[in-house]
């Protein structure tokens, strides 16, 4: 005997046995106009078994259909509803919602910190978030612009504009990360005509602003009703948009709070791979199934295909897939031969006959830390951090470049204090260690703190910091609220990096717990970069006012005879007790005739802060001015680097 079986409808199949017809829910792989079905198929079982069940299948579907019909109207509409919203998950929002939180995530943590070494930590992120969200404002509006001037063409049309705006602009989101290495590299050469206010927006016009844009673009494009869903009233719309808005935007939010580490370059060529990949995912799709949703079914997605020959998918396919191409050959070329992108590649710079030759580099926790000398004319090495040097040495001497540093070793020769036992000293931030080597020369017991890795492996290294100290790979703050009470007879407070200092280690709350760790007659040596000149006169004032709140006494001085008014490193010296110099002896010179020059001066250089008396606030956590005040100082500091050296030395890392 031979069935035959006809699809009337999605969902339904008539079987006709005979002269009856008989109905069941068998849902088939694919389409079949007819389907023989052999009698020895059913050897073993009975052929009236067999229509024993087809007769049961029919009158289920028969009672289905009736308890359907018969069901509530609130049931109904809730029912509606739901499928409503699944109906709403199409493959273009699926992909956004994926796409989306990657991205913005990836820009707002690691823009700001890919053009620190040229721009410094505080011109890098000042006004940043502003512009990030106006560009994506800018990229909405342009969006609705898109959306309603396409209101007047056929559903068919206006489904395949916004198809192709899609794929556009998810293609060009990743071969704008793809390239942005190399956009920026050229956008540096302009940081010395910009300078550190508008160079760094107009260097994120190669990745932060116009990525942002485009995500604002796609989202609005997404969020537009197709024709297909046309009955839906605005009204009835506004919801499902304010629960896709809130899923991206706390996804985003929970991804930028997840704290990452990792090399910023490849974190971008990195993101632009996996857009690619996604987009590339995407376009097959849509172009194999169209605007699909969660609840179209199997076969209603198949039978799109069945028409389209098997070298038409191909052809099509390759020519959609020529921008995920491009992207993974651009990222492969960054790295490997993009400097900033493999720290394998060690650059030398050559300006006015000047050589500068990277020893070795590294993109650690705090951004890019670096060793470079330079031979003539001064013969140097220094320790770079960004846009700023946090020492160096003249190589035929070992003298610090920075005589302030030889300041801090002045705890020593501090009187009136009640010397028992062996001494100890804890050394927050290391710079490249001189302080710390002149202070176990002298046979005092020392614990560094130090926040990068990468510095303290440099400074070993290269400007031979010898190893008689416990190290604390930490933050500062941390490791001084949970030190033990009068620990140390010093503490020396050296943390300025990049133009700008952590606020949070400036607060009265840290200098109290200083003040407790420290012996009773402890000694606080604390460097602070900044002008006596007003504005920058303000930071001065609110530190020297937050250490009288907690040391009675106190003095500060200035890096050299240099201009009063200058900006330049200022060193205080703090104490429960008076604080009187003696004066320094050979012993204490060690040889260096720089170290000599500065000990032997410095209380010559004594800074009236009595004229600062008119700033009575001072620093605390909940209220910490430090932050909202330093770019005013971190454009001075910018200024004396680009002074010290040439703006190839800057941009080269």
């Amino acid at each position: 005997m031979v069935f035959k079986i006809v699809i009337v409808e999605f969902r339904e199949r008539k079987i006709f046995l005979g002269d009856t017809i008989y109905w069941c829910d068998v849902v088939l792989p694919k389409k079949v106009d007819e389907i023989k079905l052999y009698q020895h198929i059913f050897s073993s079982v009975p052929l009236s078994f067999f229509f024993f069940f087809v007769d049961n299948m029919s009158r289920r579907r028969q009672r289905n259909v009736q308890q359907s019909s018969s069901s509530s109207p609130s049931q109904k509409q809730e029912d509606e509803r739901v499928f409503s919203i699944i109906q709403l998950w199409t493959l273009p929002r699926t992909t956004l919602l994926l796409l989306t939180p990657i991205l913005a995530s990836t820009i707002l943590q690691v823009s700001p910190r890919y053009i620190e070494p040229v721009y410094g930590n505080v011109f890098s992120t000042l006004y940043f978030d502003q512009a990030v969200f106006a560009s994506l404002f800018f990229g909405i509006i342009i969006g609705i612009g898109l959306v309603a001037k396409s209101k007047d063409l056929t559903s068919k049309i206006r489904d395949e504009k916004l198809s192709r705006a899609l794929i556009f602009g998810i293609d060009l989101c990743g071969i704008m990360l793809a390239l942005s290495p190399l956009i920026i590299k050229v956008l540096y050469r302009l940081s010395e005509i910009l300078g550190p206010y508008i160079g760094p927006h107009v260097t994120q016009l190669g990745l932060a602003y116009p990525v942002m844009f485009l995500l604002g673009y796609l989202n609005t494009i997404v969020c537009a009703r197709l024709s297909k869903e046309q009955h839906f009233p605005a009204i009835k719309w506004a919801p499902y948009i304010a629960m896709y808005i809130t899923i991206t935007v706390t996804v985003t939010y929970v991804l930028y709070n997840i704290e990452t580490r990792g090399k910023t370059c490849h974190r971008l060529y990195f993101a632009s791979i996996l857009i690619s990949l996604i987009g590339a995912l995407f376009k097959y799709l849509l172009k194999t199934y169209g605007e699909m949703n969660l609840v179209e079914d199997a076969a209603q997605r198949y039978k799109k295909l069945v028409d389209v020959s098997l070298s038409n998918k191909i052809r099509s396919t390759s020519v959609l897939l020529l921008p995920q191409i491009f992207i993974v050959v651009i990222a492969l070329y960054n790295s490997n031969f993009n400097p900033h992108c493999n720290t394998g590649i060690l650059q030398k710079s050559i300006v006015n006959d000047i050589e500068y030759t990277v020893l070795a580099r590294n993109e650690s926790i705090t951004g890019w830390i670096e060793i470079i000398e330079e031979i003539k004319p001064r013969n140097i090495r220094v320790m770079r951090a960004g846009h700023s040097l946090i020492g160096g040495i003249y190589r035929n001497t070992n003298d610090s470049v920075f005589g302030s540093f030889y300041f801090l070793e002045a705890v020593r020769l501090i009187e009136n204090r009640n010397q028992v036992g062996q001494e100890r000293a804890l050394q927050i931030g290391l710079g490249i260690g001189v302080s710390a080597n002149s202070l176990q020369a002298h046979n005092v017991l020392l614990n560094i703190v130090e926040l990068d890795p990468a510095v303290y492996d440099f400074a070993t290294n290269y400007f031979g910091l010898e190893p008689k100290h416990n190290i604390y790979i930490q933050d500062g703050r941390r490791f001084i609220n949970e030190e033990h009470s009068q620990s140390y007879d010093y503490v020396l407070h050296d943390v300025f990096t990049g133009g700008s200092v952590p606020s949070s280690l400036f607060s009265l709350e840290a200098l109290v717990q200083i003040k407790r760790i420290l012996k009773k007659d402890g000694i606080l040596a604390l460097n602070f970069v900044g002008s006596e000149k007003w504005p920058h006169s303000e930071n001065l004032a609110l530190v020297k006012n937050t250490i009288n709140a907690v040391f009675p006494y106190y003095k500060c001085f200035r890096e050299g005879p240099s201009e009063k008014g200058s900006f330049q490193n200022m060193v205080f010296f703090a104490s429960t007790k008076p604080i009187i110099f003696r004066k320094p002896t050979n012993d204490d010179f060690m040889d260096s005739a720089m170290r000599e020059y500065m000990l032997e001066n410095f209380m010559q250089w004594t800074i009236d802060l009595s004229k600062l008396n008119n700033i009575t606030d001072i620093i605390t956590d909940l209220n910490n001015p430090l932050d909202k005040l330093q770019h005013l100082s971190a454009f001075e500091h910018w200024n004396i680097m680009r002074n010290l050296f040439p703006q190839e030395f800057w941009i080269n890392y």
